[in-house]
């Protein structure tokens, strides 16, 4: 058995392969679990390719079956398999009676809801959802447990749009490695790939927005 020796923790976010909601411009949320369309799946097969030498040593995916079928079939097409994780607070926000709605309605109930989401401002529990900083506890959390118990491995995570857009805007140095021939005007496309090297001082930033 090889044994693999690390310098530092790198974690790769990786947003799920686009889905029948995705191609219609429905916002999904956590409560609507729909799987992979057929371009998301040639998604996922083209970015196994890179994936595959990413030298991943374990994969984390949320629940929902877009991000778990994405997780999958990533395993599937490594050299050798490795162990996945379950990991409920990685999953998508959850958007209350707005879930489900097509971008014309949202900006009808909320017009200024695209200004609220670059600025990581939004609150969706009027509605019955989660604010950001729900949103931010639970993934944070998740992403600190990780970091913290693979110290010195390389771990993929499987998320969603706005987990991902959470986690760059808290820090921006994370570097997109890698985005597919599609959507490409999307700022956070399907099946982007993203590289962040966990250092002391990142988990320290991470431990401050936990407070």
């Amino acid at each position: 058995m090889q044994v693999r020796i690390r310098n530092h923790t790198t974690i790769f976010l990786i947003r799920h392969g686009e889905t029948i909601k995705n191609k219609e411009h429905i916002r999904q949320g956590s409560k609507i679990d729909d799987y992979l369309d057929t371009q998301g799946i040639l998604q996922i097969q083209q970015l196994a390719k890179i994936v595959q030498y990413l030298d991943l040593d374990v994969l984390f995916t949320s629940y929902l079956r877009r991000a778990e079928e994405t997780t999958v079939m990533i395993n599937h097409f490594l050299k050798e398999p490795i162990k996945i994780f379950h990991d409920f607070r990685l999953r998508e926000r959850d958007f209350g009676s707005l879930t489900g709605k097509k971008l014309e309605e949202w900006d009808r109930a909320l017009p200024n809801h695209k200004e609220l989401e670059l600025n990581q401002a939004y609150d969706y529990r009027p509605f019955g959802g989660e604010s950001v900083e729900d949103v931010r506890q639970r993934s944070l959390s998740a992403i600190l447990d990780i970091a913290e118990n693979f110290d010195h491995q390389n771990t993929g995570i499987v998320s969603h749009n706005g987990v991902i857009r959470l986690l760059l805007f808290h820090f921006p140095g994370i570097v997109r490695i890698y985005r597919g021939k599609d959507n490409t005007t999307k700022d956070i496309a399907n099946a982007d790939i993203y590289e962040w090297e966990i250092t002391d001082g990142v988990i320290a930033n991470i431990k401050s927005l936990l407070k």
